[in-house]
């Protein structure tokens, strides 16, 4: 153990501080809407019934995504109860993991624990990846096992025998979002490739491979298309081509991806501009491990420049990417600095220069995103309120806004939302003056004053400063 810690000195620095930032005060705010408190409820129904190829979300099937973040969820739930605590863990436990791999992923392709070290501070400032991995989101399950997918395949390139763990790791990876986790097989074939033709025994060895990675991965696949007619359709073309046609992949919107890259890293964003540059002004892309990152950075980003309906979540993996671009292209500047002004017996100096330079970038990165990241108190919100106290009805529960996946974690009750109800029932004034009987209903406040003055009679149950619960009076 000694030897390794002395050997990956970097590790006794980000460890620490990643633990630190991504751990700090990551319970204190209650899950958000939307995808905190959906995915936290799909993982308690997997909590309790211990079926995730049958996932649920407020008594209907859910299949926009596999199941491997939300199993991960439900152990966690299963260990600590359903608590904010809970859901989030394997998101923050996973966020530390990812930046050790990618500093192990640094060295491997770079032969530095420099390159190693700048790239885990890179990823980990970079305030959209620090925001997600600090959430119950699938984002940073999703970056551990591409990193650990692409440090594997380089692995099982020098030792084939290593390729079924790389299936396994790619397996995980598909499970956690399929279309987007299928772009790391290119990454595999480009450094797996040609051991896998060097030998017979090779061959086999990715035959086992193979086995490993559809044995995991088939069996939700395949429930799903036999019980979910129309899972094909949801799973692959809306959710993962978000409903895009094939001719839509030629055409470049680049403006909004861009913009959001630029606010998802902050400062990072010029820096990896600049690498990118020196890399191909002095043909550095040529050698195998920039052409690898950068080929990584294209598969990832490509996607993404064609649409102007991407959210600035979806470009975290490009992340993975833009930090070793950066950490190995300003390393290679200083080399090159070093060679040509034939400073080498200064290089001692100039390795130390290069950490600060980090080091530095980070701190003003930390100092400009805390206050959007780390609550300053623990409170309760007035929808988590509202959607705790409705828990103790027995009557149908119906809710005029859009927080119901809060709601319904929250509650732990299905919700019925009034913007599902057929038309002339999808107002609280309209559903009110319907034959509807032994309900209630969730709405703000404001509601309450236009029932008022239309004339419609309700009973209010419970009321906090924003929302309402309310009822026909029971003389109706």
């Amino acid at each position: 153990m000694k030897k390794f810690i002395l050997n990956h000195w970097p590790l006794l620095l980000l460890v620490p501080l990643f633990s630190f930032l991504f751990f700090f005060r990551f319970d204190w705010a209650t899950l958000a809407s939307f995808d905190e408190a959906w995915y936290g409820s799909i993982a308690r129904n997997i909590a309790e019934t211990g079926d995730f190829l049958n996932m649920e979300f407020n008594g209907k099937p859910y299949f926009d995504h596999p199941p491997m973040g939300f199993i991960l969820m439900a152990i966690s739930i299963k260990i600590f109860g359903a608590t904010a605590f809970a859901v989030r863990l394997p998101s923050v436990v996973l966020g530390v993991g990812s930046i050790i791999i990618i500093y192990f992923l640094g060295k491997e392709l770079f032969k530095s624990k420099l390159v190693g070290l700048a790239a885990g501070i890179v990823l980990g400032t970079s305030v959209w990846y620090l925001i997600r991995v600090r959430s119950g989101d699938l984002d940073s399950t999703f970056i551990f096992f591409y990193l650990l997918t692409v440090y594997s395949s380089l692995k099982s390139a020098k030792k084939f025998a290593l390729f079924p763990l790389t299936c396994a790791a790619f397996a995980a990876l598909v499970l956690t979002k399929t279309l987007v986790g299928w772009s790391a097989a290119i990454l595999i074939l480009a450094t797996n490739i040609q051991p896998l033709f060097t030998s017979k025994k090779n061959f086999v060895t990715a035959l086992i491979g193979a086995l490993v990675f559809f044995g995991i991965t088939l069996p939700w696949y395949i429930v799903q298309t036999t019980s979910q007619l129309n899972f094909i359709e949801i799973h692959f073309f809306r959710v993962g081509m978000r409903s895009k046609e094939l001719s839509s992949y030629f055409k470049l919107q680049p403006e909004l991806p861009f913009f959001y890259l630029h606010m998802g890293v902050r400062k990072w964003y010029y820096i990896w501009i600049a690498a990118t540059g020196l890399l191909f002004a002095t043909f550095r892309f040529i050698k195998r491990p920039y052409f690898l990152i950068l080929l990584w950075n294209l598969i990832v980003f490509y996607p993404f420049l064609t649409t102007n309906e991407t959210h600035i979540w979806h470009l975290i993996p490009v992340y993975l990417p833009m930090a070793l671009i950066i950490s190995s292209g300003v390393f290679w500047g200083k080399d090159l600095f070093v060679k040509l002004l034939k400073l080498k017996k200064f290089d001692g100096f100039f390795n130390a220069a290069y950490i600060l330079i980090f080091v530095f970038v980070a701190i003003l990165q930390i100092k400009n995103f805390q206050i959007e990241v780390y609550p300053t108190s623990i409170y309760t919100p007035y929808d988590v309120d509202i959607s705790k106290r409705v828990a103790g009805y027995k009557e149908k529960i119906y809710l005029d806004d859009d927080f119901y996946p809060v709601a319904i974690y929250y509650s732990g009750r299905q919700i019925n939302s009034l913007i599902n109800e057929p038309d002339g029932r999808k107002t609280a004034l309209e559903f009110f003056k319907s034959d509807e009987k032994d309900f209630v209903l969730i709405t703000r406040n404001y509601v309450l004053n236009l029932m008022k003055e239309a004339g419609v009679e309700y009973k209010i149950n419970y009321q906090n400063k924003t929302y309402a619960i309310i009822s026909k009076p029971t003389s109706q």
